[in-house]
């Protein structure tokens, strides 16, 4: 009698992008505002996955405002939502908007012309100064798909393969068959992981395994929010995710602050079946870690 068992197959990213080369992604459209004004605007963005960093471009050389912009991207969910943080340069323009840093709200829908993204803006001055509301449009569709696909910068794919277990073990129980010690793999802003995934659920336990020093961490799964805002402690918060179809899920760990200690690190456990996987994620406040998931038969 034959037994079968699981063994790590490791995967080097030579399949994928290598790590740190992702193209900044460019979206190229026009701000309408409410005074009847269209005005040229442009963003450019640089992404770890669902938090994405840049710039906004206002108007033209040599009239041009230039902002840094922070926001959230969800490619499930086909949103982008981001926030103009702070004016870099600016140069005379007319305009009988009253125009401040914007705030935008933008979803991925379907016209008559074709995919568009667009949605509208709300600012207001630091002294509750309300400011000119107005929409922002994306419609270049070239642009938009680079927007929403991923962009896979893992470090390694970790995948399963079945070979004939030696004949002394046949008889060894799956839990005895998982009590190798776990390596552990480190995830943070730039560098994945990729698990390849065999059961219906991910089983997932997070907590502070070092110093607990107050970190504290939004976990998303597919752009959903299972944990807001969560300060890590010693024990551990398990989550139970339903997980279907073969495309590529993604397990986001942002990192809310840094603690006393920097910079945030969070303990996880994944369990796929009786397979389980331990993860380090850490980052810099504002950064986020990504892990991802693949259904396999």
């Amino acid at each position: 009698m034959r037994a079968l068992f699981l063994t790590l197959v490791i995967i080097h990213c030579t399949q994928f992008n290598v790590i740190g080369q992702t193209k900044p992604i460019t979206l190229t459209g026009k701000l309408v505002m409410a005074t009847g004004e269209v005005f040229p605007y442009k963003v450019v963005l640089t992404d770890s996955g669902d938090v994405v960093k840049g710039y906004s471009i206002t108007y033209k050389e040599p009239d041009d405002t230039k902002a840094t912009i922070r926001g959230i991207l969800d490619r499930h969910m086909r949103t982008l939502n981001f926030k103009e943080k702070e004016i870099v340069y600016s140069h005379n323009v007319s305009t009988k908007a009253f125009m401040c840093l914007v705030n935008a709200s933008l979803e991925n829908v379907h016209e008559a012309g074709g995919s568009v993204l667009k949605g509208s803006i709300t600012s207001r001055e630091k002294d509750n100064t309300a400011c000119t509301e107005g929409e922002i449009i994306f419609d270049n569709d070239k642009e938009l798909q680079n927007l929403f696909a991923y962009h896979e910068h893992f470090d390694t794919v970790i995948s399963m393969k079945k070979r004939v277990r030696e004949p002394e073990t046949v008889n060894a129980t799956p839990e005895q068959r998982v009590q190798e010690p776990l390596v552990t793999d480190k995830v943070t802003a730039g560098m994945e992981k990729l698990y390849e995934w065999h059961s219906d659920t991910i089983i997932i336990d997070i907590w502070d395994g070092g110093n607990v020093d107050g970190d504290r961490v939004t976990l998303n799964f597919n752009g959903k929010t299972y944990l807001s805002n969560y300060t890590l402690v010693k024990e551990k918060k398990q989550l139970h995710i339903p997980i279907t179809g073969t495309d590529i899920k993604t397990i986001t760990i942002f990192a809310e602050n840094e603690g006393s200690e920097p910079p945030n690190t969070a303990s996880i456990t994944l369990t796929d079946g009786i397979l389980k996987y331990n993860i380090l994620a850490y980052n810099k406040k504002g950064d986020a870690a990504l892990i991802r998931v693949k259904k396999v038969d």
